[in-house]
């Protein structure tokens, strides 16, 4: 039998925002619990970056997007030992996490551990979408081309709309929409939204609008690129940025803004609500797998663990080389 280590590695983050790599002790796995041994983690740059703008008084371990393989487990746990698994596990060498469907979930075979890590930011882009109620022939614009951005554009265009229009002020990450099957792209910067999109939908306006970039600033230019009746999906964390917004346009054109929490997806199935958490991660990695979703073309670092500050660095710092960024461990 293996032993089990009893101290790991783990990014933390100061309250000055100092990014560390510091030992730790690996807490064995209790009832209902698996210890797994990472070899991936994927950086949410929209969450970890946005936690790291609010005052805090104390150090904190970020990440939740890990895949291992499991090394112990507690009683009552039906997985395996060196079973390949998703977790919610944060950016450490071991991580101790409950086995409940909620919280883990199988790799397929031929997904590998860089790829699998995509499958939570998969599901958060998935409850967005499933929320924003597409129709076929709709026409869609996403703002915001970081991972969750493109992920949701990589779903929206298997809904059957008719457009789909993805907006960024990054010509690097409009490139990899368009080759995930944006019809447009658009840059804010070199262009005017209304007047394009005016355009480009012979003034009709769009029926959908995924917020993903999470600065509240598009909100005032969506409420005049929506159709009468459209729905604007609020799907970036908006992290208390705020803005003045004049509500008039959406009173006058009968819009619908829609939040998306994704922890506020059901972890429990019903008849009227099947999509929990652990369906939109299981299906994303079947996705995955299938080769319905690309998260490859996502990927733009690969870094060793030891180099987690340079990392945030890229993400906040040069954004136009960055997108997904994943730690090996």
């Amino acid at each position: 039998m293996t032993s089990i280590p009893t101290t790991g590695r783990r990014v933390v983050v100061h309250p000055e925002n100092r990014v560390g790599v510091e030992n730790f002790d690996i807490r064995p796995p209790g009832q209902g619990e698996v210890l797994i041994e990472t070899v991936s983690t994927l950086i949410s740059a929209g969450t970890e970056l946005g936690t790291q703008e609010q005052q805090r008084t104390h150090t904190f371990t970020p990440g939740y997007s890990n895949t291992g393989r499991i090394i112990a487990v507690g009683e009552g746990v039906e997985y395996e030992i060196g079973a390949r698994v998703l977790s919610l596990g944060s950016h450490a060498s071991h991580v101790t996490v409950s086995a409940a469907p909620p919280s883990l979930a199988k790799l397929p075979d031929s997904v590998s551990f860089d790829d699998g890590t995509y499958g939570v930011l998969g599901s958060v882009s998935m409850h967005g979408v499933r929320k924003a109620r597409m129709q076929l022939g709709e026409f869609v614009a996403i703002t915001g081309m970081g991972a969750v951005g493109q992920l949701a554009l990589q779903l929206a265009a298997q809904t059957g709309c008719e457009l789909l229009i993805a907006i960024d002020l990054i010509d690097r990450r409009l490139e990899v929409a368009k080759a995930s099957r944006a019809t447009h792209v658009l840059n804010p910067s070199r262009c005017d939204l209304r007047e394009e999109v005016a355009q480009i939908t012979d003034g009709r306006g769009l029926d959908v609008i995924i917020e993903a970039s999470g600065y509240p600033d598009v909100l005032p230019i969506a409420f005049d690129m929506a159709r009468i009746g459209g729905r604007i999906m609020a799907l970036g964390s908006i992290w208390h940025r705020k803005v003045e917004v004049d509500f008039m346009p959406f009173h006058e054109k009968e819009l619908t803004l829609i939040g998306c929490h994704q922890p506020k997806c059901p972890t429990v199935a019903t008849p009227a609500f099947p999509w929990t958490q652990q369906y939109n991660r299981r299906q994303i990695l079947k996705m995955i797998e299938n080769g319905e979703l690309n998260v490859e073309r996502l990927t733009t670092h690969r870094m060793p663990h030891a180099e987690a500050d340079e990392a945030y660095r890229l993400l906040r710092d040069e954004r136009d080389k960055s997108l997904g960024i994943i730690l090996s461990w």
